[in-house]
Protein backbone atom coordinates (compact mmCIF):
# COMPACT_ATOMS: atom_id res chain seq x y z
CA UNK A 1 0.00 0.00 0.00
CA UNK A 2 2.80 2.57 1.21
CA UNK A 3 4.91 1.44 -2.26
CA UNK A 4 1.83 1.96 -4.22
CA UNK A 5 0.73 5.72 -2.68
CA UNK A 6 4.18 7.02 -2.63
CA UNK A 7 4.89 5.53 -6.22
CA UNK A 8 2.25 7.28 -7.37
CA UNK A 9 3.17 10.68 -6.14
CA UNK A 10 6.53 9.71 -7.37
CA UNK A 11 4.91 9.19 -11.21
CA UNK A 12 2.43 12.19 -10.63
CA UNK A 13 5.69 14.26 -10.11
CA UNK A 14 8.24 13.27 -12.70
CA UNK A 15 5.17 13.32 -15.39
CA UNK A 16 3.87 17.06 -14.22
CA UNK A 17 8.07 18.13 -13.99
CA UNK A 18 9.06 16.67 -17.25
CA UNK A 19 6.37 18.19 -19.19
CA UNK A 20 6.12 21.59 -17.63
CA UNK A 21 7.37 23.54 -20.67
CA UNK A 22 3.80 22.74 -22.53
CA UNK A 23 2.19 24.15 -19.79
CA UNK A 24 3.68 27.47 -19.95
CA UNK A 25 3.30 30.79 -22.25
CA UNK A 26 5.07 30.52 -24.91
CA UNK A 27 6.52 34.27 -24.16
CA UNK A 28 7.85 32.21 -21.40
CA UNK A 29 10.79 29.80 -21.51
CA UNK A 30 12.57 28.27 -18.37
CA UNK A 31 11.98 31.96 -16.47
CA UNK A 32 13.19 34.10 -19.45
CA UNK A 33 11.08 36.02 -21.33
CA UNK A 34 10.52 35.40 -25.36
CA UNK A 35 9.27 37.56 -27.51
CA UNK A 36 6.63 36.98 -30.22
CA UNK A 37 8.60 36.06 -33.33
CA UNK A 38 11.28 34.34 -31.03
CA UNK A 39 8.88 31.62 -29.36
CA UNK A 40 9.77 28.66 -31.86
CA UNK A 41 13.09 29.32 -32.07
CA UNK A 42 14.94 26.57 -32.83
CA UNK A 43 16.97 26.62 -30.08
CA UNK A 44 14.02 26.98 -27.30
CA UNK A 45 12.32 24.29 -28.80
CA UNK A 46 15.60 21.89 -28.91
CA UNK A 47 16.06 22.95 -25.07
CA UNK A 48 12.33 22.34 -23.91
CA UNK A 49 12.07 19.49 -25.98
CA UNK A 50 15.98 17.85 -24.34
CA UNK A 51 14.54 18.91 -20.91
CA UNK A 52 11.37 17.03 -21.28
CA UNK A 53 13.21 13.71 -22.17
CA UNK A 54 15.84 14.28 -19.68
CA UNK A 55 13.68 14.17 -16.62
CA UNK A 56 11.46 11.88 -17.95
CA UNK A 57 13.88 9.54 -18.69
CA UNK A 58 15.45 10.30 -15.21
CA UNK A 59 12.48 9.80 -13.13
CA UNK A 60 10.75 6.78 -14.88
CA UNK A 61 14.21 4.78 -14.12
CA UNK A 62 14.09 6.19 -10.45
CA UNK A 63 10.48 5.10 -10.62
CA UNK A 64 11.50 1.38 -11.53
CA UNK A 65 14.07 1.45 -9.32
CA UNK A 66 12.69 2.60 -6.34
CA UNK A 67 9.52 -0.01 -7.25
CA UNK A 68 11.93 -2.93 -7.31
CA UNK A 69 13.56 -1.91 -3.99
CA UNK A 70 10.56 -1.62 -2.05
CA UNK A 71 9.15 -4.93 -3.86
CA UNK A 72 12.27 -7.14 -3.22
CA UNK A 73 14.06 -5.98 -0.37
CA UNK A 74 10.90 -5.68 2.30
CA UNK A 75 11.97 -2.57 3.93
CA UNK A 76 10.82 -1.74 7.72
CA UNK A 77 7.32 0.65 7.19
CA UNK A 78 10.05 3.58 8.96
CA UNK A 79 12.41 2.87 6.21
CA UNK A 80 10.05 2.80 3.41
CA UNK A 81 8.70 6.05 3.79
CA UNK A 82 12.23 7.62 4.65
CA UNK A 83 13.58 6.49 1.50
CA UNK A 84 9.83 7.33 -0.75
CA UNK A 85 10.60 11.11 0.56
CA UNK A 86 14.06 11.14 -0.06
CA UNK A 87 13.59 10.10 -3.62
CA UNK A 88 10.84 12.37 -4.57
CA UNK A 89 13.10 15.08 -3.21
CA UNK A 90 16.12 13.61 -5.24
CA UNK A 91 13.69 13.75 -8.12
CA UNK A 92 12.41 17.21 -7.51
CA UNK A 93 16.35 18.47 -6.82
CA UNK A 94 17.41 16.83 -10.48
CA UNK A 95 14.39 18.90 -12.45
CA UNK A 96 15.25 22.23 -10.92
CA UNK A 97 18.79 21.67 -11.22
CA UNK A 98 18.42 20.67 -15.22
CA UNK A 99 16.32 23.91 -14.89
CA UNK A 100 18.60 26.00 -13.89
CA UNK A 101 21.04 24.98 -17.06
CA UNK A 102 18.09 25.75 -19.68
CA UNK A 103 17.41 29.00 -17.72
CA UNK A 104 21.39 30.21 -18.21
CA UNK A 105 20.99 28.68 -22.02
CA UNK A 106 17.97 30.27 -22.97
CA UNK A 107 19.40 33.62 -21.28
CA UNK A 108 22.55 33.35 -23.23
CA UNK A 109 21.11 32.86 -26.59
CA UNK A 110 18.33 35.81 -25.77
CA UNK A 111 21.50 38.41 -25.42
CA UNK A 112 23.31 36.92 -28.14
CA UNK A 113 20.62 36.71 -30.59
CA UNK A 114 19.48 40.36 -29.70
CA UNK A 115 15.73 38.90 -29.44
CA UNK A 116 14.65 42.78 -27.83
CA UNK A 117 16.63 44.52 -30.52
CA UNK A 118 14.02 46.84 -32.39
CA UNK A 119 11.50 46.64 -30.60
CA UNK A 120 9.22 49.12 -28.27
CA UNK A 121 8.85 47.63 -24.87
CA UNK A 122 5.07 48.41 -23.55
CA UNK A 123 2.80 47.58 -20.60
CA UNK A 124 -0.95 46.70 -21.66
CA UNK A 125 -3.25 48.26 -18.93
CA UNK A 126 -6.91 47.14 -18.14
CA UNK A 127 -8.56 49.43 -16.68
CA UNK A 128 -11.52 47.57 -16.00
CA UNK A 129 -9.74 44.53 -15.45
CA UNK A 130 -10.67 44.56 -11.78
CA UNK A 131 -14.34 44.58 -12.57
CA UNK A 132 -14.05 41.80 -15.49
CA UNK A 133 -12.66 39.62 -12.22
CA UNK A 134 -15.44 37.01 -11.24
CA UNK A 135 -13.00 35.06 -8.47
CA UNK A 136 -14.85 33.05 -5.81
CA UNK A 137 -16.63 35.47 -3.49
CA UNK A 138 -14.67 35.91 0.13
CA UNK A 139 -17.95 34.38 1.92
CA UNK A 140 -18.01 31.21 0.78
CA UNK A 141 -13.95 30.58 1.44
CA UNK A 142 -14.91 32.05 5.43
CA UNK A 143 -18.00 29.64 5.45
CA UNK A 144 -15.50 26.46 6.31
CA UNK A 145 -13.72 28.64 8.38
CA UNK A 146 -16.80 28.98 10.44
CA UNK A 147 -17.31 25.47 10.40
CA UNK A 148 -13.70 24.82 11.64
CA UNK A 149 -14.88 27.34 14.62
CA UNK A 150 -17.86 25.60 15.45
CA UNK A 151 -15.91 22.37 15.66
CA UNK A 152 -13.62 23.87 18.44
CA UNK A 153 -16.36 24.99 20.20
CA UNK A 154 -17.85 21.67 19.91
CA UNK A 155 -14.69 19.66 21.03
CA UNK A 156 -15.15 22.53 24.36
CA UNK A 157 -18.48 21.06 25.18
CA UNK A 158 -17.49 17.57 24.69
CA UNK A 159 -14.13 18.11 26.62
CA UNK A 160 -14.70 15.35 29.41
CA UNK A 161 -15.65 12.61 26.99
CA UNK A 162 -12.63 12.69 24.98
CA UNK A 163 -9.92 10.09 25.71
CA UNK A 164 -6.64 10.68 27.81
CA UNK A 165 -4.38 10.31 24.41
CA UNK A 166 -5.49 12.64 21.97
CA UNK A 167 -4.04 11.81 18.22
CA UNK A 168 -1.69 14.00 16.90
CA UNK A 169 -0.56 12.14 13.55
CA UNK A 170 -1.39 9.62 11.21
CA UNK A 171 0.60 7.07 9.41
CA UNK A 172 0.25 6.64 5.42
CA UNK A 173 -2.65 3.71 6.39
CA UNK A 174 -4.45 5.67 8.30
CA UNK A 175 -3.56 4.94 11.86
CA UNK A 176 -2.49 7.35 14.63
CA UNK A 177 1.06 6.94 15.24
CA UNK A 178 1.65 9.76 17.30
CA UNK A 179 -0.40 11.46 20.81
CA UNK A 180 -0.41 13.71 22.86
CA UNK A 181 -2.20 14.33 26.63
CA UNK A 182 -5.14 15.75 26.89
CA UNK A 183 -5.07 19.32 27.98
CA UNK A 184 -7.70 22.28 26.53
CA UNK A 185 -4.91 22.87 23.66
CA UNK A 186 -4.03 20.07 22.41
CA UNK A 187 -7.98 18.83 21.57
CA UNK A 188 -8.40 21.72 19.11
CA UNK A 189 -4.27 21.52 17.59
CA UNK A 190 -5.52 19.79 14.80
CA UNK A 191 -8.74 22.12 14.17
CA UNK A 192 -6.53 25.04 14.65
CA UNK A 193 -3.88 23.74 11.97
CA UNK A 194 -6.78 23.48 9.53
CA UNK A 195 -7.90 27.32 10.06
CA UNK A 196 -4.38 27.86 9.40
CA UNK A 197 -4.49 25.89 5.84
CA UNK A 198 -7.92 27.53 5.36
CA UNK A 199 -7.18 31.23 5.85
CA UNK A 200 -3.64 30.29 3.23
CA UNK A 201 -6.44 29.24 0.65
CA UNK A 202 -8.19 32.57 1.64
CA UNK A 203 -5.43 34.61 0.97
CA UNK A 204 -4.70 33.38 -1.99
CA UNK A 205 -7.93 33.99 -3.52
CA UNK A 206 -8.11 37.54 -2.28
CA UNK A 207 -4.21 37.94 -3.53
CA UNK A 208 -5.34 37.21 -7.49
CA UNK A 209 -7.30 40.72 -7.20
CA UNK A 210 -4.22 42.81 -6.59
CA UNK A 211 -2.40 41.14 -8.85
CA UNK A 212 -1.03 43.21 -11.75
CA UNK A 213 -2.22 41.44 -15.03
CA UNK A 214 0.57 41.01 -17.62
CA UNK A 215 -1.41 41.21 -20.89
CA UNK A 216 0.60 40.27 -24.12
CA UNK A 217 0.68 43.28 -26.85
CA UNK A 218 0.79 40.75 -29.45
CA UNK A 219 -2.46 39.13 -28.55
CA UNK A 220 -4.83 41.18 -26.66
CA UNK A 221 -7.64 40.01 -26.21
CA UNK A 222 -6.84 36.15 -25.99
CA UNK A 223 -4.01 37.27 -23.14
CA UNK A 224 -6.76 39.45 -21.48
CA UNK A 225 -9.56 36.96 -21.64
CA UNK A 226 -7.15 33.75 -20.23
CA UNK A 227 -5.93 36.03 -17.41
CA UNK A 228 -9.12 36.33 -16.15
CA UNK A 229 -9.95 32.62 -16.42
CA UNK A 230 -6.82 31.44 -14.95
CA UNK A 231 -7.65 33.09 -11.93
CA UNK A 232 -11.12 32.18 -12.10
CA UNK A 233 -10.18 28.46 -12.34
CA UNK A 234 -7.42 29.16 -9.62
CA UNK A 235 -9.84 30.79 -7.35
CA UNK A 236 -11.38 27.32 -7.99
CA UNK A 237 -8.98 24.80 -7.62
CA UNK A 238 -8.28 26.73 -4.10
CA UNK A 239 -11.56 26.62 -2.89
CA UNK A 240 -11.76 22.25 -3.88
CA UNK A 241 -8.60 21.70 -1.99
CA UNK A 242 -9.63 23.73 1.31
CA UNK A 243 -12.59 21.84 1.13
CA UNK A 244 -11.68 18.80 1.13
CA UNK A 245 -9.23 19.32 3.81
CA UNK A 246 -12.28 20.48 5.55
CA UNK A 247 -13.77 17.43 5.33
CA UNK A 248 -10.78 15.33 5.56
CA UNK A 249 -9.17 16.66 9.15
CA UNK A 250 -12.87 17.38 9.98
CA UNK A 251 -13.65 13.94 9.98
CA UNK A 252 -10.28 13.10 11.53
CA UNK A 253 -10.92 15.18 14.65
CA UNK A 254 -14.47 14.01 15.03
CA UNK A 255 -13.86 10.30 14.95
CA UNK A 256 -11.57 11.11 18.33
CA UNK A 257 -14.74 12.47 20.01
CA UNK A 258 -16.72 10.12 18.89
CA UNK A 259 -14.88 6.67 18.29
CA UNK A 260 -17.93 4.85 17.14
CA UNK A 261 -17.85 6.31 13.70
CA UNK A 262 -14.20 5.50 13.59
CA UNK A 263 -13.31 2.91 10.89
CA UNK A 264 -10.26 1.41 9.88
CA UNK A 265 -11.02 1.24 6.09
CA UNK A 266 -12.54 4.91 6.17
CA UNK A 267 -9.28 6.13 7.99
CA UNK A 268 -7.21 4.65 4.94
CA UNK A 269 -9.46 5.30 2.26
CA UNK A 270 -10.68 8.96 2.89
CA UNK A 271 -6.54 10.38 2.38
CA UNK A 272 -5.78 8.00 -0.33
CA UNK A 273 -9.26 9.20 -2.51
CA UNK A 274 -8.34 12.81 -1.64
CA UNK A 275 -4.59 12.48 -2.75
CA UNK A 276 -5.50 10.92 -5.85
CA UNK A 277 -8.83 13.21 -6.36
CA UNK A 278 -6.45 16.22 -5.98
CA UNK A 279 -3.75 15.24 -7.99
CA UNK A 280 -5.91 14.38 -11.24
CA UNK A 281 -7.84 17.96 -10.69
CA UNK A 282 -4.24 19.61 -10.74
CA UNK A 283 -3.22 17.83 -13.57
CA UNK A 284 -6.30 18.48 -15.27
CA UNK A 285 -6.02 21.84 -14.62
CA UNK A 286 -1.89 22.25 -15.45
CA UNK A 287 -3.18 20.60 -19.05
CA UNK A 288 -6.18 21.90 -19.64
CA UNK A 289 -5.67 26.06 -18.49
CA UNK A 290 -1.89 25.83 -18.04
CA UNK A 291 0.48 29.00 -16.36
CA UNK A 292 -1.66 32.18 -17.18
CA UNK A 293 -4.55 30.36 -19.05
CA UNK A 294 -2.06 29.85 -22.18
CA UNK A 295 -3.99 26.80 -23.20
CA UNK A 296 -7.30 27.95 -22.76
CA UNK A 297 -8.64 28.48 -26.33
CA UNK A 298 -10.34 31.81 -27.30
CA UNK A 299 -12.43 33.48 -30.06
CA UNK A 300 -11.23 36.03 -32.15
CA UNK A 301 -8.27 38.23 -31.57
CA UNK A 302 -7.28 41.75 -31.34
CA UNK A 303 -5.07 43.34 -34.12
CA UNK A 304 -1.61 43.16 -33.01
CA UNK A 305 0.86 46.04 -32.87
CA UNK A 306 3.55 45.83 -35.26
CA UNK A 307 7.32 45.39 -33.14
CA UNK A 308 5.82 46.21 -30.06
CA UNK A 309 6.60 43.34 -27.21
CA UNK A 310 5.79 43.14 -23.65
CA UNK A 311 7.99 44.47 -20.83
CA UNK A 312 11.15 42.40 -20.17
CA UNK A 313 11.20 41.76 -16.51
CA UNK A 314 13.92 39.18 -16.43
CA UNK A 315 16.03 41.57 -14.00
CA UNK A 316 13.29 41.24 -11.62
CA UNK A 317 13.21 37.37 -11.91
CA UNK A 318 16.28 35.89 -10.01
CA UNK A 319 16.80 32.54 -11.61
CA UNK A 320 13.55 32.50 -13.53
CA UNK A 321 12.12 31.52 -10.05
CA UNK A 322 12.37 34.32 -7.49
CA UNK A 323 10.63 37.56 -8.31
CA UNK A 324 12.00 40.58 -6.89
CA UNK A 325 9.93 44.03 -7.97
CA UNK A 326 9.68 47.05 -5.13
CA UNK A 327 8.57 49.19 -7.83
CA UNK A 328 5.58 46.14 -7.93
CA UNK A 329 2.66 46.74 -5.69
CA UNK A 330 1.89 42.91 -6.28
CA UNK A 331 2.43 40.59 -3.42
CA UNK A 332 1.66 37.27 -5.07
CA UNK A 333 2.61 36.94 -9.16
CA UNK A 334 2.62 34.08 -11.63
CA UNK A 335 5.25 32.16 -12.06
CA UNK A 336 7.22 32.24 -14.52
CA UNK A 337 8.44 28.41 -14.21
CA UNK A 338 5.33 25.66 -12.68
CA UNK A 339 2.19 26.51 -12.76
CA UNK A 340 0.29 28.77 -9.73
CA UNK A 341 1.89 31.38 -8.27
CA UNK A 342 4.99 32.46 -6.60
CA UNK A 343 5.23 36.11 -3.87
CA UNK A 344 7.27 39.24 -4.61
CA UNK A 345 10.07 38.87 -2.19
CA UNK A 346 10.53 42.76 -2.31
CA UNK A 347 6.98 43.22 -0.78
CA UNK A 348 7.64 43.22 3.25
CA UNK A 349 4.08 41.74 2.77
CA UNK A 350 4.97 38.93 0.88
CA UNK A 351 7.53 37.49 3.99
CA UNK A 352 4.73 37.84 6.50
CA UNK A 353 2.15 35.92 4.32
CA UNK A 354 5.31 32.94 3.95
CA UNK A 355 6.46 32.60 7.27
CA UNK A 356 3.17 33.53 9.83
CA UNK A 357 1.09 30.81 8.68
CA UNK A 358 4.47 28.34 8.82
CA UNK A 359 5.39 29.84 12.05
CA UNK A 360 1.45 29.13 13.59
CA UNK A 361 1.97 25.66 12.08
CA UNK A 362 5.28 24.26 13.50
CA UNK A 363 4.40 26.08 16.81
CA UNK A 364 1.13 24.52 17.45
CA UNK A 365 2.95 21.55 16.20
CA UNK A 366 6.06 22.09 18.60
CA UNK A 367 3.48 22.81 21.73
CA UNK A 368 1.94 19.63 21.61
Amino acid sequence: MIIALFGFILLFITVLQAFMPKFLKPTEAFGVYVPEGHTKDSVVVKLKSNYTRFVLTFGIILFIGYLWWGMTQNPSEEMLVLVSVIVQFITLFVSISYYFMMHVRVKKQKETQGWLDGKSEVRIVDVKFQEKLKLIPRVIFIIPMIVTVGLIIYTFMKYDQMPEMIPTHWGPTGEADAFSEKTYFSVIALPLILLVMQGMFLLMSEGMKFSGARINPANKKTSLAQQLAFRRYTSLLALFITIGITLLLGYFHLQTIHPAISSALVMWFLPLAFLILTFVIIGIYAVKVGQSGSRLKVEGNSPTLENKIAIDEDQYWKGGMFYINKNDPSIMVEKRFGVGWTLNFAHPISWIVLFVPLILILGITFLL
